[in-house]
Order: C-alpha cells, then sequence, then structure tokens
C-alpha cells in the first residue's frame, strides 16, 4: 500500500525560501571576509613574532574563540542551509495547524550556540597545547 505525499504541504515556495538562503549566504560571506582578512594580517606576521611562545592573555583567549567560531559559522552554516529550509517547511505548516514552534532564526540560532559550544572547547584544546 503506498501513501500519496503532498509535497506542496512541506516545501517552501521559491518566494519563502530566498530570505532564509540570502540570510544565510550573507551570514556565510561576512564569516570568510573575516577569516580572509585574518588570514592576510597572519601573513603579514613576521615567523619571529608567531614563533614566540608565551602565557597567553585574556584577549587571545577571546580573539581565538572569536576566530574559532566565525570559522565554525563560514564552514557550517552552509552545510546546515537544507535542513534550515525542511525546519522553515515543516515550522511553516506547524503554524497553520496552530502548533506553536521555534522561529527558523530561532533553529538557525541554536545551532550557532551550539557551535560557539564547540568553539570554546576548540580554544581551551588550543589553549592547553
Amino acid at each position: 500500500m503506498t501513501m500519496a505525499h503532498d509535497s506542496s504541504s512541506t516545501s517552501l515556495a521559491t518566494h519563502e525560501k530566498l530570505p532564509i538562503v540570502t540570510a544565510l549566504v550573507g551570514v556565510t560571506l561576512i564569516a570568510w571576509i573575516y577569516l580572509f582578512r585574518l588570514a592576510g594580517e597572519m601573513e603579514n606576521m613576521g615567523a619571529a613574532e608567531m614563533m614566540q611562545l608565551q602565557p597567553w592573555a585574556v584577549s587571545d583567549f577571546i580573539l581565538m574563540f572569536f576566530m574559532w567560531a566565525v570559522m565554525m559559522v563560514g564552514m557550517m552554516v552552509p552545510a546546515a542551509t537544507p535542513t534550515t529550509l525542511v525546519y522553515a517547511a515543516v515550522a511553516r505548516k506547524a503554524a497553520r495547524q496552530g502548533t506553536p514552534v521555534a522561529t527558523t532564526g530561532t533553529f538557525v540560532a541554536g545551532y550557532l550556540v551550539m557551535w560557539s559550544l564547540f568553539s570554546i572547547g576548540a580554544t581551551l584544546a588550543q589553549w592547553g597545547l
């Protein structure tokens, strides 16, 4: 026995996808621009400057965390785009049925919070090494 599947009830129209994809692409581009600028700054540093081992200051920890967090945004937001679009479609359908669900923005924010927590762990591991 097969069930008919109404794809229109769980998919988004192009006009609904466009703002979501545009926002995700925008966030990704900002992250990559930052990372390329950071790489350029590191390239301009002398080898002696980069090789000096010294204890991290609080500012070093914060900057390293920020580097990890931005890198995770740049790499992981594009990977989550299909899942984000599926969530948006499910959330839209749930809203039509009167079921309260988190917004798509909240879904993406939660995803970014999890990668930020990973970034804290990566920064602590790098500091320990």
